[in-house]
Parts: structure tokens; sequence; C-alpha cells
């Protein structure tokens, strides 16, 4: 079972993340019981990464757009913890936690930010790729994150 934190930190675990995303599920988000469903857990992952790099920028020594796009999951592992509900105002907190010569390892924690109860969390593993393979980091991209992040990667 997918464990991110020791039992009764949460909250600071919470605080840990530099980055946060609003999001409202829309009704087409809910299933039949009227819960967040279950495939959709990953778009929000997505979308906050998305945003998380875009926030970060690009590096001069790198291709445009390369942090933010040109990456492929190979291992997603979400744990869902409490209910989420149609409109319903939910924080997506984003941050890396380990980076490889070409991967990306990243955590994320779905929370409502009233309570700061955490409704789910995720830990996902992404690969830069041109489209042939994997390509590594630039020195630029690993010092940007490591600035955002606040330490070493």
């Amino acid at each position: 079972m997918l464990e991110l934190y020791e039992p009764g930190s949460e909250a600071a675990w919470l605080r840990s993340f530099r980055f946060a995303l609003e999001v409202r599920p829309r009704f087409a988000e809910t299933d039949a019981l009227g819960h967040v469903s279950n495939t959709v857990y990953a778009t929000y992952w997505e979308l906050a990464r998305l945003r998380y790099l875009e926030a970060i920028g690009e590096a001069d020594d790198a291709p445009k757009r390369i942090l933010a796009f040109n990456h492929m999951a190979v291992e997603i592992t979400t744990r869902m913890m409490r209910p989420c509900y149609y409109d319903e105002e939910l924080l997506v907190h984003a941050r890396i936690a380990a980076l490889g010569r070409s991967s990306m390892t990243t955590e994320y924690a779905l929370s409502a930010p009233e309570t700061e109860e955490i409704r789910a969390i995720a830990r996902i593993i992404v690969v830069a790729t041109n489209g042939d393979g994997a390509i590594p980091w630039t020195p630029g991209q690993r010092a940007k994150l490591e600035v955002f992040e606040g330490r070493a990667l």
C-alpha cells in the first residue's frame, strides 16, 4: 500500500509541497454514487504535473516545452483515501521526489483546503522522451527543478 508520510504527520507533509493547483470536480467526473470516479484521479495528477512544470519554466539549455510535455508515465500508483464530490474545492499538491538520468518520480496529494484532509495520494514515475527513446535532463533543467524544490534531487 502506498504510504508517503508517517501517520499523524499529514499536515506537515502537505506543507512540504511548494506547488498546489485548485480543482473543482465536474459533474461528468463523478460516478453513479456521486463520488469522483477513480478514472479521473490520474487526470488531476497529470494536470498538476503540467502546471507545476509550466510554473517553473524552461531552462536555457533545453529545447522549448520539453519540461512540460515530453514525458511518458511508466508507473502510476494512486491510493484513494476519502471520497471527493462534484464541485467541491480541492487542491492538488505536486512535487518532485527524485530525479534520475531521464526519469522523474513525482508525488501528489489531493486535499480539502479548509481542513487539510487528504483525500488521495499518488506516486508517478515519468520518463523524458523525444519519441525515439529516453533523453537525459540537461544541467539547466536539473538546476531549475532543484531551485524550485529547495533541495538537491
